[in-house]
């Protein structure tokens, strides 16, 4: 009995030390399910939100697209309406380029036939209005001449009138030579400058006969005063 009541508590010993051993593993087979769970739980419920958000962008990219769609249609129409616009900019470009008629009647002008023709308009309206200002220019510069020349002769006439009444007088040489200097000075151009060397020569050679004459009458003893000018005095013959 009593060899068999040991035998009992060996098997009963074994069969408490399994039992708690299967115990530990059953608890930590439990723990680590639990922490699965927990783990399974923030997974499901993190998917859960990023299937929300996504269902959000979803509907807000459904709601962006359907916009799109409604403005590009919008834009067709407005496309469609420029088009017809600009072909009416078109046909009215080409009459006003070609005239009323179209110059190919068995077919259409193309783009580059209407850039050609339209630039070698251009180019003729440019050439044009090149043209109208070089005549302006040469109209104004002709008149620009015509009152400088008008200007030069007066100034002309009177340093001429200035000599003419110098000579109807009783002056001196010295007179004269300063109403032939002022002539000189005068700033004329062409054709004006033309008269003005013909009276210099001419009221030069007056001057030297003048200073010739009084040179001789200083001679004979009959000299110009040089404090009354246009006064002629007998002076006593200069013995040397």
């Amino acid at each position: 009995i009593s060899a068999l009541q040991k035998g009992y508590n060996q098997v009963l010993c074994q069969t408490l030390s399994e039992r708690n051993s299967e115990i530990t593993s059953l608890k930590h087979e439990g723990e680590n399910l639990r922490k699965d769970n927990a783990v399974t739980s923030g997974m499901v419920s993190s998917l859960q939100k990023e299937v929300s958000t996504r269902d959000e962008q979803i509907q807000q990219l459904t709601q962006e697209v359907n916009q799109l769609k409604s403005e590009n249609k919008e834009k067709e129409h407005q496309l469609e309406a420029l088009s017809s616009r600009l072909e009416h900019f078109r046909t009215q470009i080409i009459k006003a380029t070609y005239g009323q008629v179209k110059p190919f009647l068995d077919r259409s002008i193309t783009d580059q036939q209407l850039i050609e023709k339209i630039t070698q308009v251009t180019e003729d309206s440019i050439n044009l209005q090149q043209k109208k200002w070089t005549l302006q220019k040469e109209t104004q510069l002709h008149s620009s001449k015509r009152e400088e020349i008008t200007e030069n002769v007066e100034k002309l006439k009177t340093s001429l009138d200035n000599c003419q009444a110098c000579m109807k007088t009783s002056c001196c040489s010295k007179d004269l030579k300063k109403e032939v200097d002022v002539l000189q000075s005068l700033q004329v151009s062409p054709p004006v400058s033309g008269l003005q060397k013909v009276a210099l020569d001419i009221l030069r050679l007056a001057l030297s006969w003048l200073e010739d004459t009084e040179r001789l009458l200083g001679d004979v003893g009959i000299q110009l005063s040089s404090s009354d000018a246009g006064d002629w005095r007998v002076f006593p013959p200069i013995v040397a």
